[in-house]
């Protein structure tokens, strides 16, 4: 009885195979990335959805008043605990988990992870960025007048902003035009926004690549409780308050609600 003969792969067979296995894989990897991008995309706007419903929550148990937004410098006129932390009873320097927890929104945010962006990575201990170790996220100064102190730190009630009025965002990271955007918990809205979120190369918002990279943006929230995804470019454009058509008016981030042109 003749017994069958056993074919072994010659080497071109094998390599043929592996040719087409790294095919594959080279076209799946760009496929499994824009999906875990999307997927950390979706995880950051519930982060923002959950941080304006806490804003809400303690608006309606606050008579309609928006947190303090941690301005520093008006921390203690204000006298009261910020959205992010107390200044009050803060140690200074790096802030931790404990800062976090003596926050005006701890009581309904107690997730750490909340104020974290999944795409926002180490190093969080660069120099004055005090408050990077425990968020990504920063309030728009205005909700308390761009540290306005005289004749008081001005509250204002939830419902004297328009719904489309752009109150949180996430802080740029990669920064560099002079303020300390992590130092304390709000930002001038020409500090920018980060780019992590769809950026490709032009990661720096101080160049014009970057201040022009359609891309790249950042999530952001609004008082009518709305997330949304936007540009660095079109961030900044309505940051531009030297823009003929912004004088005179409120924009979506210049939005302080006792003023005639948002400031």
């Amino acid at each position: 009885m003749k017994t069958a003969c056993r074919r072994a792969f010659t080497l071109v067979e094998l390599l043929v195979v592996i040719a087409i296995i790294a095919l594959l894989i080279a076209i799946l990897l760009p496929v499994l990335g824009r999906a875990k991008e999307q997927a950390n995309r979706v995880l950051c706007l519930s982060n923002h959805k959950q941080i304006l419903l806490a804003i809400s929550f303690y608006a309606n148990d606050n008579k309609g008043y928006i947190p303090h937004c941690n301005w520093l410098g008006q921390e203690n006129a204000a006298r009261c605990p910020g959205w992010l932390y107390d200044a009050a009873v803060s140690t200074g320097g790096f802030k931790q988990q404990k800062d976090l927890e003596s926050g005006a929104l701890y009581r309904y945010l107690r997730n750490p992870k909340i104020y974290r962006c999944p795409l926002d990575q180490p190093p969080f201990d660069r120099p004055n960025a005090t408050v990077h170790t425990i968020t990504s996220y920063g309030l728009n100064g205005s909700v308390n007048g761009f540290g306005r102190t005289s004749p008081k730190v001005p509250f204002f009630k939830l419902t004297q902003f328009r719904s489309s009025a752009i109150i949180v965002w996430e802080l740029d990271e990669y920064w560099s035009g002079g303020a300390n955007i992590f130092n304390d918990g709000s930002n001038f809205p020409a500090e920018s926004i980060t780019s992590r979120h769809g950026a490709r190369g032009a990661r720096d918002t101080n160049t014009a690549a970057g201040k022009n990279n359609s891309s790249a943006g950042a999530i952001v929230g609004t008082t009518g409780m709305s997330v949304e995804w936007i540009t660095v470019k079109d961030f900044l454009y309505e940051a531009n308050d030297t823009v003929p058509a912004h004088i005179g008016v409120k924009t979506r981030l210049w939005n302080v609600p006792d003023t005639v042109n948002g400031h």
